[in-house]
């Protein structure tokens, strides 16, 4: 197409356009401007019976456009009210359409629906064969299966059990040996400090008596006094002797430290 055939067209068409417009106004204008006469319209509207225009006016009453077999599936009908494929006079598909629409579904009577003899007597085969023991037998088999593997369950949690008890005695066991050595060191333990305790209250007492020059009861105020004097001194010598026991060790720390910086002196000269 030619720019100048298409601005002739554009142009032809603008003029059309605004000569309907205003075509349209004047006669909206006239249409305003003129009395209608309201009695003369009828009261009754009238439809017509003709199955075309019946037919035409449900065609435009379907706003959504959909097929009527769609249709009647969203309306909750059957999709066919006839036969259109081979499978629709199945039984199957009529079995499926009374279970889905009710006695809407198909024409045929209900009957249809149950199995003939010969249907039965296949059934019946096949539940033989594949079922042979009764729903009563099945169930008081499942029953007796689920009480073994709950003593199997549990027998094996008793000798789970048994086992770690068994692990834990001869633990135990072993250890016994350690245990009694650290008894009887603990008791001899004790026994020696008792023994020491005794020796020395034994000392304390008979240095109380030198120093009395006679034998004193340990109730007398006099022995007591002279007891903590005692327990006092050892107190105080204890002590000493626990300093120079950690300034001897302090000393050969020392020693030891010195000795190891000169040996490395001597390495570092060589």
């Amino acid at each position: 197409m030619s720019l100048r055939r298409w601005i002739c067209d554009v142009i032809v068409q603008r003029n059309v356009r605004f000569q309907g417009a205003v075509v349209g106004r004047f006669l909206a204008t006239e249409a305003k401007d003129k009395a209608v006469d309201i009695t003369a319209a009828d009261e009754q509207p009238i439809y017509s019976n003709d199955p075309l225009y019946q037919k035409e006016l449900t065609e435009k009453r379907n706003k959504s456009r959909l097929n009527p077999e769609h249709r009647n599936i969203l309306m909750g009908k059957p999709p066919y009210e006839q036969p259109i494929e081979w499978y629709h006079n199945t039984v199957k598909y009529k079995k499926r359409m009374l279970g889905r629409y009710g006695f809407e579904g198909n024409k045929e009577p209900v009957g249809f629906a149950w199995p003939t003899p010969e249907e039965v007597k296949i059934l019946q085969e096949y539940e033989r064969v594949a079922f042979p023991v009764s729903l009563q037998e099945r169930w008081k088999k499942l029953k007796e299966k689920k009480r073994i593997k709950a003593e199997k369950v549990k027998a094996r949690h008793v000798y789970q059990f048994n086992l770690a008890a068994e692990a834990e005695i001869a633990e135990k066991l072993l250890k016994i040996d350690q245990w009694t050595a650290e008894l009887n060191a603990r008791v001899a333990k004790k026994e020696a400090e008792m023994e020491a305790a005794r020796l020395r209250k034994a000392r304390l007492m008979e240095e109380i008596r030198k120093h009395f020059g006679f034998k004193i009861s340990p109730h007398d105020e006099r022995f007591k006094t002279m007891l903590e004097q005692k327990e006092k001194e050892e107190r105080k010598q204890k002590k000493e002797a626990k300093k120079k026991a950690k300034e001897e060790k302090l000393k050969s720390m020392i020693q030891k430290m010195n000795q190891g910086q000169e040996t490395d002196s001597t390495k570092s000269v060589e």
